[in-house]
Protein backbone atom coordinates (compact mmCIF):
# COMPACT_ATOMS: atom_id res chain seq x y z
CA UNK A 1 0.00 0.00 0.00
CA UNK A 2 1.24 3.69 -0.57
CA UNK A 3 1.30 6.09 2.15
CA UNK A 4 0.26 8.40 -0.01
CA UNK A 5 -3.44 6.65 0.33
CA UNK A 6 -3.73 5.74 3.91
CA UNK A 7 -6.24 6.77 5.89
CA UNK A 8 -5.13 6.38 9.14
CA UNK A 9 -1.22 6.67 10.13
CA UNK A 10 -0.37 4.66 13.05
CA UNK A 11 2.40 5.39 15.60
CA UNK A 12 3.60 3.51 18.00
CA UNK A 13 6.90 4.50 20.41
CA UNK A 14 8.24 1.11 21.49
CA UNK A 15 10.30 0.41 24.43
CA UNK A 16 11.66 -2.96 25.52
CA UNK A 17 8.24 -4.84 25.20
CA UNK A 18 8.78 -7.02 21.57
CA UNK A 19 6.20 -9.48 22.80
CA UNK A 20 3.32 -6.80 23.06
CA UNK A 21 4.26 -4.88 20.42
CA UNK A 22 4.32 -7.94 18.02
CA UNK A 23 0.88 -8.99 19.27
CA UNK A 24 -0.53 -5.17 19.19
CA UNK A 25 0.57 -4.55 15.27
CA UNK A 26 -0.68 -8.24 14.54
CA UNK A 27 -4.32 -6.93 15.78
CA UNK A 28 -4.34 -3.80 13.63
CA UNK A 29 -5.38 -5.15 10.14
CA UNK A 30 -8.62 -6.33 11.52
CA UNK A 31 -9.20 -2.99 14.14
CA UNK A 32 -8.92 -1.21 10.91
CA UNK A 33 -11.42 -2.61 9.17
CA UNK A 34 -11.70 -1.50 5.43
CA UNK A 35 -9.66 1.33 6.10
CA UNK A 36 -6.32 1.81 4.69
CA UNK A 37 -3.82 1.63 7.59
CA UNK A 38 0.11 3.00 7.21
CA UNK A 39 2.09 1.81 10.60
CA UNK A 40 5.03 3.15 11.96
CA UNK A 41 6.80 2.13 14.81
CA UNK A 42 9.75 4.09 16.79
CA UNK A 43 11.90 2.22 18.72
CA UNK A 44 13.33 4.19 21.86
CA UNK A 45 14.81 0.60 23.43
CA UNK A 46 17.75 -1.09 22.65
CA UNK A 47 17.76 -4.11 25.26
CA UNK A 48 15.88 -6.82 23.13
CA UNK A 49 14.98 -8.02 19.57
CA UNK A 50 12.30 -5.35 18.98
CA UNK A 51 14.55 -3.64 16.19
CA UNK A 52 15.14 -7.06 13.81
CA UNK A 53 11.28 -7.99 14.54
CA UNK A 54 10.36 -5.03 13.09
CA UNK A 55 12.97 -5.42 9.85
CA UNK A 56 11.28 -8.41 9.18
CA UNK A 57 7.44 -7.63 9.44
CA UNK A 58 6.62 -6.27 5.27
CA UNK A 59 4.01 -4.37 7.13
CA UNK A 60 5.52 -2.00 9.39
CA UNK A 61 8.13 1.39 8.64
CA UNK A 62 10.31 1.16 11.56
CA UNK A 63 12.14 4.33 12.84
CA UNK A 64 15.22 3.81 14.91
CA UNK A 65 15.10 6.00 18.40
CA UNK A 66 16.82 6.64 21.35
CA UNK A 67 16.25 5.67 24.95
CA UNK A 68 16.82 9.47 25.37
CA UNK A 69 13.84 10.23 22.90
CA UNK A 70 10.69 10.88 25.50
CA UNK A 71 6.97 9.45 24.02
CA UNK A 72 6.06 12.54 23.14
CA UNK A 73 9.42 13.59 21.23
CA UNK A 74 9.60 9.84 19.40
CA UNK A 75 5.54 10.61 18.07
CA UNK A 76 6.20 13.72 16.57
CA UNK A 77 9.26 11.99 14.63
CA UNK A 78 6.51 9.13 13.66
CA UNK A 79 3.97 11.78 11.99
CA UNK A 80 6.33 13.99 10.78
CA UNK A 81 7.43 10.92 8.70
CA UNK A 82 3.78 10.58 7.84
CA UNK A 83 0.80 12.43 6.03
CA UNK A 84 -2.47 10.65 6.23
CA UNK A 85 -5.46 13.03 7.46
CA UNK A 86 -5.79 11.13 10.93
CA UNK A 87 -3.09 9.87 13.16
CA UNK A 88 -3.53 7.09 15.84
CA UNK A 89 -0.75 7.70 18.36
CA UNK A 90 -0.83 3.82 19.81
CA UNK A 91 0.55 2.16 23.30
CA UNK A 92 2.41 -0.92 22.37
CA UNK A 93 1.04 -2.76 25.39
CA UNK A 94 -2.70 -1.92 23.96
CA UNK A 95 -4.85 -4.67 21.75
CA UNK A 96 -7.24 -2.62 19.68
CA UNK A 97 -10.33 -4.71 19.02
CA UNK A 98 -11.66 -5.74 16.03
CA UNK A 99 -13.25 -2.27 13.84
CA UNK A 100 -12.28 -0.05 16.50
CA UNK A 101 -10.13 2.23 14.99
CA UNK A 102 -12.49 2.05 12.12
CA UNK A 103 -15.09 3.24 15.05
CA UNK A 104 -13.09 6.07 15.97
CA UNK A 105 -11.76 7.15 12.71
CA UNK A 106 -15.55 7.54 11.87
CA UNK A 107 -16.06 10.06 14.39
CA UNK A 108 -13.99 12.44 12.40
CA UNK A 109 -16.31 12.61 9.58
CA UNK A 110 -19.66 12.85 11.67
CA UNK A 111 -17.66 15.85 13.97
CA UNK A 112 -15.77 18.87 12.16
CA UNK A 113 -14.79 20.18 14.95
CA UNK A 114 -13.07 17.16 16.96
CA UNK A 115 -9.94 16.88 16.93
CA UNK A 116 -9.01 13.98 18.94
CA UNK A 117 -11.19 10.67 20.47
CA UNK A 118 -10.48 7.76 22.47
CA UNK A 119 -11.58 4.73 23.34
CA UNK A 120 -12.98 2.69 25.66
CA UNK A 121 -9.64 1.46 27.32
CA UNK A 122 -9.97 -1.89 29.14
CA UNK A 123 -6.99 -2.95 31.58
CA UNK A 124 -6.00 -6.82 31.97
CA UNK A 125 -8.15 -7.67 34.69
CA UNK A 126 -11.09 -6.36 33.10
CA UNK A 127 -11.67 -3.29 34.55
CA UNK A 128 -12.19 0.39 33.33
CA UNK A 129 -8.59 1.95 32.74
CA UNK A 130 -9.85 5.47 34.34
CA UNK A 131 -6.74 7.59 32.05
CA UNK A 132 -9.15 6.80 29.37
CA UNK A 133 -11.65 9.46 30.08
CA UNK A 134 -10.42 12.24 32.17
CA UNK A 135 -11.37 16.44 33.09
CA UNK A 136 -7.95 18.72 32.71
CA UNK A 137 -6.36 18.74 36.45
CA UNK A 138 -6.51 21.85 38.42
CA UNK A 139 -5.04 22.41 41.94
CA UNK A 140 -8.52 20.97 43.73
CA UNK A 141 -9.45 17.76 41.50
CA UNK A 142 -5.63 16.72 41.75
CA UNK A 143 -5.60 17.19 45.52
CA UNK A 144 -8.67 14.91 45.70
CA UNK A 145 -7.05 12.35 43.48
CA UNK A 146 -3.90 12.09 45.19
CA UNK A 147 -5.35 11.81 48.17
CA UNK A 148 -7.37 9.15 46.54
CA UNK A 149 -10.80 10.96 48.01
CA UNK A 150 -12.34 11.79 44.53
CA UNK A 151 -14.92 8.95 45.05
CA UNK A 152 -15.74 10.30 48.74
CA UNK A 153 -16.04 13.93 47.78
CA UNK A 154 -16.78 13.63 43.96
CA UNK A 155 -20.68 15.40 44.47
CA UNK A 156 -18.46 18.70 45.62
CA UNK A 157 -15.92 18.26 42.45
CA UNK A 158 -17.56 19.88 39.29
CA UNK A 159 -14.90 18.74 37.43
CA UNK A 160 -13.41 15.74 38.97
CA UNK A 161 -10.00 14.34 37.35
CA UNK A 162 -11.37 10.54 36.74
CA UNK A 163 -15.10 11.25 36.13
CA UNK A 164 -15.31 7.41 35.53
CA UNK A 165 -17.71 5.64 32.75
CA UNK A 166 -20.85 7.39 31.80
CA UNK A 167 -24.30 5.64 31.36
CA UNK A 168 -24.92 4.08 27.72
CA UNK A 169 -22.95 3.38 25.21
CA UNK A 170 -23.29 7.66 23.01
CA UNK A 171 -20.28 9.01 21.95
CA UNK A 172 -19.70 12.47 24.62
CA UNK A 173 -17.58 15.23 25.13
CA UNK A 174 -14.49 15.26 27.48
CA UNK A 175 -11.62 16.87 28.08
CA UNK A 176 -9.09 14.54 27.05
CA UNK A 177 -8.35 10.50 26.51
CA UNK A 178 -5.78 8.37 27.20
CA UNK A 179 -1.99 8.88 24.92
CA UNK A 180 -2.28 4.71 25.07
CA UNK A 181 -4.61 5.25 22.28
CA UNK A 182 -5.52 8.83 21.06
CA UNK A 183 -6.47 9.50 17.50
CA UNK A 184 -6.10 13.20 16.13
CA UNK A 185 -6.97 15.17 13.05
CA UNK A 186 -3.41 15.99 11.67
CA UNK A 187 -4.68 19.73 11.26
CA UNK A 188 -5.26 20.28 14.23
CA UNK A 189 -2.18 18.29 15.72
CA UNK A 190 0.26 20.42 13.38
CA UNK A 191 -1.33 23.84 13.91
CA UNK A 192 -0.84 23.31 17.88
CA UNK A 193 2.82 22.16 16.89
CA UNK A 194 2.01 18.31 18.04
CA UNK A 195 3.58 17.03 21.44
CA UNK A 196 5.46 19.14 23.45
CA UNK A 197 8.79 17.04 24.13
CA UNK A 198 9.81 18.65 27.36
CA UNK A 199 7.50 16.20 28.63
CA UNK A 200 8.95 12.71 29.24
CA UNK A 201 6.68 10.20 28.79
CA UNK A 202 3.61 11.66 31.20
CA UNK A 203 1.54 15.07 30.74
CA UNK A 204 1.97 15.23 26.93
CA UNK A 205 -0.77 13.76 26.18
CA UNK A 206 -3.11 15.99 28.79
CA UNK A 207 -0.80 18.66 27.50
CA UNK A 208 -1.48 18.22 24.04
CA UNK A 209 -5.28 18.14 24.35
CA UNK A 210 -5.18 21.28 26.06
CA UNK A 211 -3.75 23.03 23.52
CA UNK A 212 -5.94 21.39 21.09
CA UNK A 213 -9.24 22.91 23.37
CA UNK A 214 -7.56 26.29 23.75
CA UNK A 215 -7.82 26.55 19.89
CA UNK A 216 -11.40 25.69 19.70
CA UNK A 217 -10.96 21.91 18.83
CA UNK A 218 -13.29 19.22 20.85
CA UNK A 219 -11.93 15.79 22.24
CA UNK A 220 -15.15 12.79 22.08
CA UNK A 221 -14.67 9.30 24.38
CA UNK A 222 -16.19 6.90 21.95
CA UNK A 223 -16.89 3.65 24.38
CA UNK A 224 -17.72 2.06 21.33
CA UNK A 225 -14.66 1.13 20.10
CA UNK A 226 -12.88 -1.12 22.63
CA UNK A 227 -8.96 -1.48 23.27
CA UNK A 228 -7.15 -3.64 25.94
CA UNK A 229 -4.43 -1.74 27.80
CA UNK A 230 -1.67 -3.82 29.76
CA UNK A 231 -0.33 -1.10 31.21
CA UNK A 232 2.66 -0.07 32.58
CA UNK A 233 5.01 -2.59 30.86
CA UNK A 234 7.32 -0.01 29.86
CA UNK A 235 7.73 2.29 32.65
CA UNK A 236 8.83 -0.45 35.10
CA UNK A 237 11.63 -0.97 33.22
CA UNK A 238 12.87 2.56 34.40
CA UNK A 239 10.96 2.92 37.61
CA UNK A 240 13.49 5.45 39.07
CA UNK A 241 13.40 7.28 35.80
CA UNK A 242 9.51 7.14 35.65
CA UNK A 243 8.67 8.57 38.99
CA UNK A 244 10.42 11.17 38.81
CA UNK A 245 9.18 12.15 35.19
CA UNK A 246 5.50 11.73 36.49
CA UNK A 247 6.28 14.68 38.98
CA UNK A 248 8.42 16.15 37.07
CA UNK A 249 5.06 16.29 34.51
CA UNK A 250 2.83 17.62 37.30
CA UNK A 251 4.77 20.30 37.45
CA UNK A 252 5.37 21.58 34.03
CA UNK A 253 2.04 20.83 33.10
CA UNK A 254 0.40 23.37 35.65
CA UNK A 255 3.61 25.86 35.49
CA UNK A 256 2.21 25.73 31.51
CA UNK A 257 -1.35 26.16 31.58
CA UNK A 258 -1.46 28.03 35.09
CA UNK A 259 0.26 31.21 34.66
CA UNK A 260 -2.15 33.06 35.82
CA UNK A 261 -2.69 31.91 39.72
CA UNK A 262 -1.72 33.67 42.09
CA UNK A 263 1.92 33.20 43.31
CA UNK A 264 0.60 31.66 46.95
CA UNK A 265 -0.89 28.89 44.86
CA UNK A 266 1.72 28.34 42.80
CA UNK A 267 3.80 27.99 45.56
CA UNK A 268 1.72 25.34 47.32
CA UNK A 269 1.33 23.43 44.23
CA UNK A 270 4.82 23.44 44.14
CA UNK A 271 5.97 22.74 47.27
CA UNK A 272 3.39 20.04 47.49
CA UNK A 273 4.61 18.31 44.05
CA UNK A 274 7.99 18.30 45.61
CA UNK A 275 6.87 16.69 48.58
CA UNK A 276 5.07 13.77 46.98
CA UNK A 277 7.74 13.33 44.38
CA UNK A 278 10.48 12.73 46.91
CA UNK A 279 8.11 10.33 48.89
CA UNK A 280 7.87 8.45 44.89
CA UNK A 281 10.89 8.73 44.14
CA UNK A 282 12.23 7.23 48.12
CA UNK A 283 9.58 4.51 47.93
CA UNK A 284 11.25 3.24 44.55
CA UNK A 285 14.82 3.44 46.21
CA UNK A 286 13.32 1.18 48.50
CA UNK A 287 11.86 -1.66 46.72
CA UNK A 288 14.62 -1.55 43.50
CA UNK A 289 16.07 -4.83 42.73
CA UNK A 290 19.26 -4.92 41.04
CA UNK A 291 18.66 -6.73 37.76
CA UNK A 292 14.76 -6.47 38.40
CA UNK A 293 12.19 -3.78 38.76
CA UNK A 294 11.43 -1.75 41.56
CA UNK A 295 8.06 -3.06 42.03
CA UNK A 296 6.77 -0.20 40.32
CA UNK A 297 3.09 -0.96 39.43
Amino acid sequence: MSAASADVTVVITTFNVRDLLERCLDRLAAAGGSLELEVVVVDNGFGDDTWPMLLARGDVRAIRGSPALGFGGANNIGAAATSAPLILFLNPDTEPEPESIAVLAKEFARRSDAAAVGPRLTLSDGSLDPAGRRHFPRPANAVHRLLGSSRLFRRGISRPYNPGEPTGTCVTEIDAVSGACLMVRRQAFEAVGGFDPGFFMYGDDLDLQRRMATAGWRTLYVPAARVWHHKRQSSRQRPLRTRFEFYRAMWRYYAKHHVRDPWPLRAVVLAGILILGCGGVLRALAAWRPGGTDGAQ
